[in-house]
C-alpha cells in the first residue's frame, strides 16, 4: 500500500489516510468504509526547498488544486 510504503519513509514526515492505524480518526473510517479510499496527502520532511525538489522530479503526477478528481495524468 502506498501510504504504508510512505509512512515508512525517511524523507516523509507524515502520512494523512484513514486506512493508517496512525490516522487520529481511523477506527470511525474502519467503521464508516470498506477501504481507505482513494486519495492521501503527506508531508515532506524539510521545507519549501525539499517540496520543490520533490514535486520537480515528479513524472506522472501533478499538483492537485481540486479534490474533485484523483485520477493522475500522463
Amino acid at each position: 500500500m502506498l501510504a504504508k510504503f510512505l509512512e515508512a519513509h525517511p524523507k516523509v514526515e507524515r502520512v494523512l489516510y484513514p486506512g493508517l492505524k496512525s490516522h487520529p480518526q481511523y477506527d470511525l473510517a474502519r467503521k464508516q468504509m470498506r477501504g481507505g479510499g482513494a486519495m492521501l496527502s503527506f508531508y515532506i520532511k524539510g521545507g519549501a526547498e525539499e517540496t520543490a525538489a520533490f514535486m520537480s522530479e515528479l513524472k506522472v503526477f501533478t499538483m492537485a488544486v481540486s479534490l474533485g478528481g484523483v485520477e493522475s495524468k500522463l
